[in-house]
């Protein structure tokens, strides 16, 4: 997962420049214990201390992994020297941001959230900013967004004309960042030895309005007469809006009867490896996440059968990829000082980040793409309170 060097020197130049706009160098700290190779823990990670004249923190060590099987690359965390940069953002104010939206996104909102409060605090010395994360779902998370009840909202799509409307009428500018990639993951129960890979007409015939698939010999023939239980993502997530589309054609269009619903991809998760018929879907790292409890399968759009993988969601091979957003309110960028270093620090860290959180990194053009929405944030007035 690495950057395009060109793109990301652009970013971090921006970054930088947005950093020092909206939060002051932090005055004299006492000299840390610690020193470049000390190990840290993961309750530490980027924890951000001063030495000298010189900045360290608490990072994962290359070539381990938060999710690796293999006990020789298991998680390992040391202090290891950083930017001034990374100083300056970690003091931020101590304010709260609030976040909102997309359950999809949410893990990696989450992870950005706990470094950059670990970051916060350890410059303040326990009195930085605080970052709180809610799940309500895109179509939720734009309701307070354009009520103004939150300062960001993650999305699992594009926000649609009539949340833009709806923020229009609030009276809410925003700025759109392209954050990650992510595929739809179709799921089935680790028992299901017969929908190894299933085509885009099958799936929109289990899932389309007016479905009588009530069990898997409906779907093709050969398969068993095993009773199909459908669990899905609520209506109003971005999950269920993409898939649906994807699947169905049009959003929101999707069976009435036999789904159960929910904005927590852990009850589908439960659901699905509960039935040996169950199915359903979620994000890629849900399903990566899980994958002892729920086993996903291939989707085929005609070109044969793919995989839901890193390299077929970003090469867009995969038939059920899609890009994944935040959108920043433009008035709490110029009037609150965290939520710009929050943003920065996120952008600044998206490699690790995304990483841990397992989300697909951004292509070549995408970076360009973030690269330009860095530009528009960094643009923005500062207006004190």
């Amino acid at each position: 997962m690495t950057f395009n060097v060109a793109k990301t020197k652009v970013a971090r130049l921006v970054v930088t420049t947005l950093a020092v706009g909206v939060v002051a160098l932090a005055s004299a700290s006492p000299v840390s214990a610690a020193k470049i190779g000390d190990s840290c823990k993961l309750k530490d990670a980027y924890k951000i201390e001063k030495v000298g004249t010189s900045y360290i923190r608490c990072q994962i060590v290359k070539g381990t992994s938060l999710h690796s099987k293999d006990p020789k690359k298991a998680a390992k965390f040391a202090w290891t020297k950083t930017t001034e940069r990374q100083y300056i953002i970690a003091n931020a104010n101590k304010e709260t941001i609030r976040v909102d939206g997309s359950s999809t996104v949410y893990p990696l909102s989450a992870v950005a959230a706990k470094y950059f409060e670990n970051a916060a605090k350890s410059v303040k010395k326990g009195d930085g900013a605080k970052v709180t994360v809610g799940f309500s779902g895109t179509g939720g998370g734009f309701e307070k967004f354009c009520r103004g009840e939150t300062d960001i909202s993650n999305a699992s799509r594009a926000i649609s004309a009539k949340e833009i409307d709806a923020c229009k009428k609030g009276g809410i500018e925003y700025t759109e960042v392209l954050i990650a990639n992510d595929g739809l993951a179709v799921v089935v129960n680790p028992k299901n030895t017969w929908a190894s890979c299933l085509t885009m007409a099958e799936l929109k015939k289990i899932w389309n309005l007016g479905s009588t698939v009530t069990k898997w010999s409906d779907v093709r023939t050969g398969f068993p007469d095993t009773p199909i239980k459908l669990f899905g993502a609520g209506t109003d997530s971005g999950t269920f809006d993409s898939f649906t589309e994807m699947v169905n054609g049009k959003g929101k269009v999707v069976r009435k009867d036999g789904v159960q619903t929910s904005e927590d991809d852990n009850v589908t998760v439960a659901g699905v490896s509960g039935d040996t018929g169950g199915m359903g879907y979620f994000g890629l790292s849900y399903a990566e996440e899980n994958s002892k409890k729920v086993k996903a399968i291939q989707i085929d759009k005609g070109a044969g059968c793919v995989s839901p993988t890193i390299p077929t969601v970003q090469n867009a091979t995969y038939p059920l990829a899609r890009p994944l957003f935040t959108y920043v309110k433009n008035l709490s960028i110029s009037t609150k000082p965290a939520v710009g270093a929050y943003v920065q620090f996120w952008v600044d860290n998206l490699q690790q980040i995304s990483e841990d959180a397992i989300f697909v990194p951004l292509t070549k053009q995408q970076q360009t793409k973030l690269a330009n929405d860095i530009v528009k944030v960094a643009k923005l007035p500062r207006v004190k309170k």
